[in-house]
């Protein structure tokens, strides 16, 4: 069927007003300009009207895992509170391991996407992820032995967020050399369970959240002419529908998993603890 023009010239132009970058039509990194938005969004939206200053956490003092992750999601809350946080960000586990004395040193982080690495191969969504949480082998002062020595650093997701966004890194850069990555990458349009059986996910209780792709960002051509197209479901209808530029048109959800997929969007299907949120007066 024939395409629907949209009008989209005053919001760019509003954006181009903040960010100056994103006036002109020259191509732009999509990742660059969704992290734009959320940060702006977030503070925009962020409950929090005086910021407390900054506090460390002494991880040493929590007896479980559970404490600590607690603890450092209340310590980020308290400057940071806004919708954006509630549905958007999740928490890293950090484990380092010390190979001489076998000592443990736990942190938690927050993060607001997964930047995850694609071969050179054809994969799959949970093998990207899987890698970006290899444990590596480091060079480390451990706090017991108070020397440099051989250490495992390995990173996990302790706290799934209620909208996971993926970022697939097509892009690498060797010295003055820029290249892109167009492996194809098998995704899950549905039931698409975080975790299931795997190692990435260190927090029983988020073992199997199940998600479900709501929108696609498309990257074709070079790092030189390329551009860039939107995928994304109406949450109603269930419909797919392709954004390019100005032009809206209707597609089917198998023509989003291609070559040219970089970012993915996805939201967990309700559970209860979802619903009551969502029904919360805020």
């Amino acid at each position: 069927s024939s395409g629907i023009n949209a009008e989209y010239g005053d919001w760019k132009s509003a954006i181009g007003r903040f960010r100056p970058q994103f006036l002109d039509f020259s191509q732009k990194d999509s990742q660059e300009f969704t992290s734009f938005m959320l940060d702006a969004l977030h503070e925009d939206l962020n409950r929090v009207t005086s910021k407390p200053k900054h506090k460390d956490i002494d991880y040493t003092k929590f007896s479980t895992h559970q404490e600590g992750a607690d603890a450092a999601w209340q310590n980020y809350k308290a400057r940071n509170n806004s919708v954006i946080v509630d549905l958007f960000q999740g928490q890293f586990r950090n484990l380092t391991c010390c190979l001489k004395c076998g000592y443990k040193s736990v942190t938690f982080d927050t993060f607001m996407y997964l930047t995850v690495p694609v071969p050179k191969s054809r994969t799959t969504l949970a093998e990207c992820i899987e890698n970006f949480c290899q444990t590596e082998r480091i060079e480390w002062r451990c706090d017991r032995c108070k020397v440099m020595g051989d250490a495992t650093k390995g990173i996990t997701i302790w706290r799934l967020p209620h909208i996971l966004v993926v970022i697939l890194k097509r892009f690498s850069y060797t010295g003055m050399w820029r290249d892109k990555i167009s492996s194809f990458v098998d995704f899950p349009l549905s039931n698409f369970k975080a975790g299931h059986g795997a190692g990435w996910i260190s927090n029983p209780q988020e073992q199997g959240r199940v998600y479900r792709l709501y929108g696609v960002t498309q990257h074709t051509g070079t790092l030189e002419g390329g551009h860039y197209i939107g995928c994304a479901r109406n949450p109603v209808s269930g419909d797919w529908f392709t954004y390019d530029d100005h032009v809206i048109r209707p597609m089917r959800a198998e023509q989003t998993r291609k070559k040219e997929a970089y970012l993915l969007f996805y939201t967990s299907l309700p559970t209860q603890q979802d619903k009551e949120y969502l029904l919360q007066p805020r």
